[in-house]
């Protein structure tokens, strides 16, 4: 990963074969950001998704193994138990040009991933688990 600082904000840039969650986490924890949130756009080799099914309280994951372009990746940087929290969605399209979406549990970048991470310097973020919908929550 490539990174310049403007302020509080960040852009980045991970190269093919990085992973989105494990790259994103380690920079987090290396810089010291405590809050951010963060939008981008780019490739993936893959992605796993999922959709969040209320009623039952889990997520359903799917693996998507095709070449997909990243059209609109969003998400913000939290902390629990000591661990930075990523929430990040994405919208992807593959080469008919199909859109598919959710919860980004991880991917793996194609040619490039470009984000615009804005840090909230005077802001901790926190989550914690919300018993009556069963997802950790930004604690507000």
């Amino acid at each position: 990963m490539k990174s310049i600082a403007d302020g509080p904000n960040w852009l980045l840039r991970l190269n093919k074969d990085e992973r989105l969650i494990k790259a994103l986490s380690q920079f987090v924890r290396e810089q010291g950001i405590k809050a951010a949130w963060l939008n981008g756009l780019g490739g993936a080799l893959w992605a796993e998704l999922g959709f969040y099914d209320l009623p039952a309280k889990q997520y359903h994951w799917q693996k998507l193994d095709q070449l997909l372009e990243i059209t609109s990746l969003e998400g913000n940087v939290a902390w629990s138990n000591e661990e930075p929290t990523l929430h990040l969605h994405g919208t992807f399209a593959n080469a008919k040009l199909q859109a598919f979406g959710g919860h980004i549990k991880e991917l793996a970048v194609a040619g490039t991933c470009e984000i615009f991470l804005q840090s909230l310097p005077q802001t901790a973020l926190t989550r914690s688990t919300d018993d009556a919908v069963g997802l950790n929550l930004l604690n507000l």
